[in-house]
Order: C-alpha cells, then sequence, then structure tokens
C-alpha cells in the first residue's frame, strides 16, 4: 500500500498542489491532508487560501472516499472579514479499501477555539481512520499539531498533547501509521515519546534533512536559510512493513510530501 500526508497549506499553491496529487493518484491508496479548507459558498481565494479545496479535491479524485474532520469553523485567517470557510483535516481513501470508523479527536483546545489573532487558542486536531484489511485491521492517523509557540520547542502543552496522541492510539486496534504536521522539532521530548513508545521514526531512521523545502524559503524569505527544517513526520508500529519512505522537493505547499509505501 501507498499512503501520501501533506499539510496542504489552505491551497496557497493550488496549481501545484493538483499537479502533484494528479500525478500520484494511480499509484496512492490513501491521501492525508492538513490544512484543508471547505465552503458551501462554492469556490473562491480567501487571502490567498482556496476555499473550497475540499470540494476541488473531491473532483480531482473520484476513484476515492472522502472524510473530513472539522477543526474550525468560519475560519478567516487575518479574521479582518467574516467568510463562511471551514478549516480542518482530510482523507481521501482509495473506494476498493474498507474504512470501519474515520473521525476527528481532539489533542489541543477544542472545536472552535480559535480567538481572533491568537494562535496559541487555534485546536490541535487528530484525523483517526480504520482500514479492515482482510483478517487485520489498520489504524491510520493524520496530525496537525498546536503551531505556537513558535520556537516548535516542548511545552507543556505539546507534552501534554504527544501524550494524548500516545494514549489514543493505544486505545485503538490493529497495526498504525501516525503521519502529518505536528509542529515540532526533532530534538524534543514531544518528539522522542513516539519512539520511547515503541514507534519507528522513519525521518530519523531514513535520514531526512527537511520536511520544509526550497518552496518554505521562497515563500517565506524572512526566516532565512536552514531555519525550522522540520515539522512533519511519519511513525510506524512495528508489524507494518516499511518497504520505502521519501520526502520529495515538489512546488506543491510550503511542507513537504511524506510518502509511505509499506505492507502489513
Amino acid at each position: 500500500m501507498r499512503i501520501i500526508s501533506l499539510n496542504a497549506f489552505g491551497g496557497h499553491l493550488f496549481d501545484g498542489l493538483m499537479d502533484f496529487v494528479r500525478a500520484e493518484m494511480l499509484q496512492t491508496d490513501i491521501f492525508c491532508f492538513q490544512e484543508m479548507l471547505d465552503s458551501p459558498d462554492g469556490a473562491f481565494t480567501s487571502h490567498g487560501a482556496r476555499a473550497n479545496l475540499y470540494r476541488e479535491l473531491q473532483t480531482a479524485l473520484p476513484e476515492f472516499q472522502s472524510f473530513f474532520a472539522l477543526t474550525q469553523e468560519h475560519f478567516d485567517e487575518t479574521m479582518t472579514i467574516s467568510e463562511n470557510v471551514n478549516a480542518g483535516l482530510a482523507m481521501f481513501v482509495r473506494h476498493t479499501l474498507a474504512v470501519d470508523n474515520a473521525r476527528g479527536h481532539f489533542i489541543y483546545q477544542h472545536l472552535n477555539s480559535f480567538v481572533p489573532n491568537d494562535f496559541l487558542t487555534f485546536p490541535g486536531h487528530m484525523h483517526a481512520l480504520q482500514l479492515n484489511n482482510g483478517n487485520r485491521t489498520l489504524s491510520i492517523y493524520s496530525i496537525h499539531g498546536a503551531s505556537e509557540p513558535g520556537n516548535k520547542l516542548d511545552c507543556p502543552h505539546r507534552l501534554a498533547q504527544s501524550q494524548k496522541i500516545l494514549n489514543f492510539v493505544h486505545s485503538t486496534p490493529g497495526e498504525k501509521i501516525i503521519m502529518g504536521d505536528f509542529n515540532l522539532l526533532p530534538n524534543t521530548q514531544s518528539i522522542r515519546m513516539f519512539s520511547e513508545q515503541g514507534f519507528r521514526n522513519l525521518i530519523a531512521e531514513f535520514s531526512i534533512t527537511t520536511t520544509r523545502g526550497s518552496m518554505m524559503h521562497q515563500l517565506h524569505p524572512q526566516y532565512g536559510p536552514h531555519w525550522q527544517e522540520f515539522a512533519d513526520y511519519a511513525f510506524t508500529s512495528p508489524g507494518i512493513n516499511v518497504i520505502n519512505f521519501s520526502v520529495p522537493d515538489v512546488p506543491a505547499s510550503d511542507h513537504l510530501p511524506l510518502i509511505l509505501e509499506f505492507s502489513v
């Protein structure tokens, strides 16, 4: 099987994102997206983001089931006007796979906790999905962790967030894959906790040097070179046979996609 995790950056790089998805969809079984937007008002641009990105991806991926985990309603990045845009996480799963359960689980704050202009209040969210893989269950978790403080270092709520993820993961069945934008640097205890509890850290194991890539530096030159090269991680339980793991530098987002090929 093949799974891709990507922070979609709200569709700010819409053409590059759609080119990437179309190039990968025939060989991919599951897409996990963070920073996904959806609007019942149709497609329009909201401060550079694509307000109807989720439904546009549904159109582009007709062979996939789609699942949306709502994080924040009426979300406008600048909060200068009120717009009918919902923020969340999304998964697209090939129709040939049997989905037993898909749900969101808050790991920091709660639904609609965002206070305008204060991203310390923006919810951290996990999208959890269970697949019935023959006689075995495969559980997949897409993470979008708390973005503040901006230093991406340990703090009490980030340590608690990692423990909430692990508690939830351990309570669910089958082999496990945890992927997404954790908003953490590699040398934090909040990341080490996953290895300490028996998960393989594929970013470390495959000697990945960045999950932000060249577009990050083009889009955000104010941060300078080599600033916070990591935010995204992939962890697997011992029963996951990792065939290949890569993080290609593609112009689809200010994050890079995590691509995992595996068997169970």
